[in-house]
C-alpha cells in the first residue's frame, strides 16, 4: 500500500469519513441512551436524526440580518473538518496512517483540534447579531477557558509517564508501577470532568421554557449550516471517545494485547459515550443556573486532580 492510497484510504474510509460517521451515529445513540436512562426520556430513533440531518442539508440556510452568510457556511464546514482530522490522525487500531507511515499521533495536536469545534461555536455565537446566542458563547467562553487548563495538566502528566508527545498504543511487556498506575488513574479522573464540556451538543428550544435557559451558540441556525454544526458535534463525540480511550482508559491496562485489546477499544468508546450521556442526564447539561465561570475550576476538584496527577507524574519519573 502506498502513501497516496494509504490516506486517500484513510480520510474516506477508516478512520475517516465512512467509519466516522457510522461511530458517531452509534454513539450519539448510546450518549442519548444514558441520558435518557437517568431522565426517563425516549431515546429518539438514531434512523430518524439521521433522515432529518438529511432533510437539513437540502435546506437554505436561512442567519439573521446583519450576519455574514459566508462566515457563518464557513464556520459550518470546518465544524465538520476538524473533528474529522482528530479522528484521521488517532492511532486507532488499523489506521492506514500507521502502518504505512509510522504516523503515532500527538497529545498537543489532538487537543488542538478537538478544541475546535467548541471555539467555533463561539466564534458563530458572538459574529450572529443575536442576545441569546452572545449570551451561550459568554457562558461557552468561562467554561471552556476553565477546562482548558484541566486538559492541558492532565495531558502533561500523560506525556510525563511516557516521556512523549506520541500515543504509544502498543502493549507494554512489563506491567507498570503502582505509582504509574495512580499517576493515570488521576489523570483520567481529570479529564474525565472536561470530555462532557467539549462533546457536548448545543442544546435547542426545548417546549415552553424560556429560551435564555436553553438557547445555545446555533439558536439562530438553520437548514444546511445547521446540520453540519449537528454533524461535527457527533463525529466531535466519537473522536472525544477514541482520544479519551486511547490517551486514559488504555494506559490503565498496558499489558492487554489481542483481542482483549480490541475489546478494550470497543468498551472505552461505549463507556465514555454513554457516561456522557449519565452526566449530562445527572446535571441537566449547561445551563444558565449551572454556570461554572474559570475560578470555579482553577479552584475546583478538577484541576486538584490535575495538579496530583502531574505531582504523582514527576514522582514515578524519579523512579
Amino acid at each position: 500500500m502506498n502513501d497516496i492510497f494509504a490516506f486517500l484510504l484513510a480520510v474516506l474510509i477508516y478512520p475517516g469519513v465512512v467509519v466516522a460517521v457510522l461511530a458517531a451515529a452509534a454513539l450519539t445513540w448510546t450518549r442519548d441512551a444514558g441520558r435518557a436512562f437517568v431522565t426517563r426520556a425516549t431515546v429518539e430513533n438514531p434512523m430518524r436524526a439521521i433522515r432529518g440531518l438529511r432533510t437539513a442539508l437540502d435546506r437554505d440556510a436561512l442567519i439573521p440580518d446583519g450576519a455574514a452568510p459566508r462566515i457563518v457556511g464557513a464556520l459550518s464546514l470546518a465544524a465538520v473538518i476538524l473533528p474529522l482530522l482528530a479522528l484521521i490522525l488517532l492511532p486507532v487500531p488499523g489506521n492506514p496512517l500507521v502502518s504505512v507511515i509510522g504516523a503515532t499521533g500527538d497529545l498537543a495536536a489532538e487537543a488542538g483540534l478537538l478544541l475546535g469545534l467548541p471555539a467555533l461555536r463561539l466564534c458563530l455565537g458572538w459574529a450572529l447579531p443575536s442576545p441569546y446566542t452572545r449570551l451561550a458563547a459568554d457562558r461557552a467562553a468561562r467554561n471552556l477557558a476553565g477546562a482548558v487548563v484541566v486538559l492541558a495538566l492532565a495531558l502533561a502528566a500523560i506525556a510525563e509517564q511516557f516521556q512523549t508527545l506520541g500515543l504509544n498504543l502498543a502493549p507494554a511487556r512489563t506491567a507498570p508501577a503502582t505509582i504509574d498506575i495512580f499517576t493515570r488513574l488521576l489523570a483520567l479522573l481529570a479529564a474525565a470532568f472536561v470530555i462532557p464540556l467539549l462533546a457536548r451538543a448545543t442544546p435547542t428550544r426545548d417546549g415552553a421554557e424560556d429560551i435564555d435557559l436553553v438557547a445555545g451558540e446555533l439558536t439562530e441556525l438553520s437548514g444546511a449550516d445547521l446540520a453540519r454544526f449537528r454533524i461535527g458535534e457527533a463525529i466531535q463525540l466519537a473522536a472525544i471517545a477514541a482520544f479519551f480511550t486511547a490517551v486514559f482508559l488504555l494506559p490503565l491496562f498496558p499489558t492487554v494485547s489481542g483481542a482483549g485489546r480490541a475489546i478494550l477499544w470497543i468498551l472505552g468508546l461505549l463507556f465514555t459515550a454513554g457516561g456522557i450521556g449519565l452526566w449530562e442526564g445527572y446535571t441537566g447539561g449547561v445551563r444558565a443556573s449551572g454556570d461554572r465561570p474559570p475560578l470555579n475550576w482553577w479552584l475546583g476538584l478538577p484541576l486538584l486532580l490535575a495538579l496530583l496527577a502531574l505531582v504523582a507524574a514527576a514522582w514515578a519519573a524519579r523512579g
